[in-house]
């Protein structure tokens, strides 16, 4: 049997019945629509679990007790899977609209989100309105939506490295998505840009395997300061910057360059700034010109000649 037709008919099972279903009864009822032999079966039916979840399928699972204690058993809540009517009045239909308007979401998202939202009785917007701000679309994102709303430990590859993360919740920033959580192997909690994600995909675990602390609140968990906003790397977090005189005395006075280290005789100063992100402290960096020069450490000294030297040749690292 063709695997997606297997999987169609998986989830109207799932959705149908009244009582969550063992795996067992799950291929009794899809009579010969898994392998014969038990191993085959069980794997072909833990794929398809995998499957289902990475495509953002709110797969429910428990542990039944009595005559079937120890085994797991699946459904598919309603009101998981299908849009159901939010009863929205007019005037929260027209600011939704309006933000769908003025934020493009790529792809084809952002229209349908539209077409659900539209009704045959609603007068047009009326106005055209421009592109306000444009975020990417990342495959991964329904994936982790799913994740954070059901608790389940999501895994990826990240800059050559297997990561586990307890995702607690995702927040665009300057045009980039971010997933925060904890990094179960680290211990910590860290942020990771979905765009750098390695393209092998992202899996999840079981739900409700982690409890998300209380009152967390995504904008809360990315610092204001853009250079803060971590990005799953392990390098170093603090660099010192030689800033000349005449622009050091203005940042010291608007109090935004960072930690004063040391000042020097000529009039520079030299800061402890954050560097979390590389990406944006080049560029707080490169705004700064030949008034900057960063002291250290080595490798954030490197990483900034070696970025000014492929941009010379015309090139980018």
């Amino acid at each position: 049997m063709d695997a997606l037709e297997r999987l169609t008919n998986l989830v109207a099972l799932l959705l149908e019945t009244r009582r969550p279903l063992t795996f067992e009864q799950i291929v009794d009822e899809l009579a010969g629509q898994y392998p014969d032999h038990p191993v085959a079966r069980r794997s072909t039916f833990e794929r398809d679990k995998a499957l289902l979840r990475s495509e953002g399928v709110p797969l429910r699972q428990k542990v039944l007790g009595g005559e079937y204690a120890g085994q797991s058993a699946y459904w598919i809540d309603r009101d998981d899977f299908e849009l159901t009517d939010v009863d929205l009045t007019p005037a929260e239909r027209r600011a939704l609209q309006m933000a769908l308007a003025t934020v493009h979401l790529g792809a084809s998202w952002g229209e349908q989100a539209w077409w659900k939202l539209e009704r045959a009785e609603d007068e047009p917007l009326g106005v055209r309105v421009p592109i306000a701000a444009t975020l990417p679309v990342h495959d991964a994102l329904p994936v982790i939506h799913g994740a954070i709303r059901e608790r389940c430990e999501i895994r990826f590859g990240y800059r050559g490295r297997d990561r586990r993360l307890q995702p607690y919740g995702l927040l665009a920033r300057d045009g980039q998505w971010y997933v925060a959580g904890l990094d179960v192997e680290v211990g910590e909690r860290r942020t990771f840009r979905l765009d750098r994600f390695d393209p092998i995909g992202v899996t999840c675990g079981e739900p409700g395997a982690f409890e998300r602390p209380a009152g967390f609140r995504p904008a809360e968990a990315f610092p204001a300061d853009p250079r803060l906003v971590g990005d799953g790397g392990d390098g170093p977090s603090r660099a010192t910057v030689l800033i000349d005189a005449p622009r050091a005395t203005v940042m010291v006075a608007q109090g935004n360059a960072g930690d004063i280290v040391e000042r020097r005789r000529d009039g520079s100063v030299v800061f402890d700034v954050p560097c979390v992100n590389r990406s944006a402290f080049r560029s707080w960096l490169f705004d700064l010109g030949a008034s900057a020069e960063v002291l250290g450490p080595p490798e954030v000294r490197d990483e900034v000649i070696a970025w000014l030297r492929a941009l010379d040749d015309g090139g980018r690292p």
